[in-house]
């Protein structure tokens, strides 16, 4: 049986390696947790807006801002007992957005072929959340709560910040979903704050006394 090829490093490969702004390298092909430094892609999904950038008022919602709104709707609304990890988990859902790979809206993942996308996010989210001892993959249980929340949140967005009918956001979103929402006004910060936001609470689960 002849040998796989090896995984190309950014010397054989450099565009297919994305340099953070740390300095550090990331396979793409084969993403390590031993190149991931939090900070980076805490940064990068601040600089992410969400939904297209297309959310009401002249600060963009970004992608880290969502992350810790859904941290508090998996506690608030779905799983007041959320373990520690699980919560790590959802603050940490979409911060493969933060390494250039952006939020792709879904009208456009329609249009696109997405099976090679969710593979990447699959090798980014698995080195993100195995490089702060989380394991890969979550179990199903944790995996579907997560998706929950993202759906509750998402629809809640759709509502507050793009002036969606609420009737319609339930069903395009999120399904035809009939549960609680977040009904809390969701006031959208800047990518320093959202940051500030999020280490707070990435302190607050973990007991870490810094980034």
């Amino acid at each position: 049986m002849s040998k796989p090829p090896p995984v190309p490093t950014h010397l054989d490969a450099p565009r297919t390696n994305l340099l953070m702004r740390s300095g550090r390298w990331v396979n793409l092909y084969d993403p390590s947790p031993a190149d991931i430094m939090l900070e980076d892609w805490v940064t990068g999904a601040s600089r992410v807006a969400r939904w297209g950038g297309q959310t009401r008022g002249d600060t963009a919602y970004n992608v880290l801002q969502h992350s810790v709104l859904l941290e508090q709707v998996l506690v608030t609304l779905l799983a007041p007992d959320a373990s520690p990890a699980l919560r790590l988990a959802a603050l940490m859902h979409d911060l493969h957005e933060g390494g250039g790979l952006g939020d792709v809206v879904t009208p456009y993942g329609k249009l696109f072929a997405t099976a090679g996308l969710k593979e990447v996010k699959a090798r980014l989210d698995r080195a993100l959340f195995l490089s702060v001892g989380l394991p890969w993959p979550l179990p199903a249980p944790q995996t579907d709560l997560i998706k929950k929340a993202d759906k509750v949140t998402a629809i809640s967005e759709a509502i507050q910040l793009m002036g969606w009918p609420e009737k319609l956001a339930r069903r395009d979103i999120g399904g035809n979903y009939r549960g609680k929402l977040w009904t809390q006004p969701i006031m959208v910060v800047g990518e320093a704050e959202a940051r500030g936001l999020w280490w707070d609470r990435y302190r607050v689960v973990t007991g870490a006394t810094s980034p």
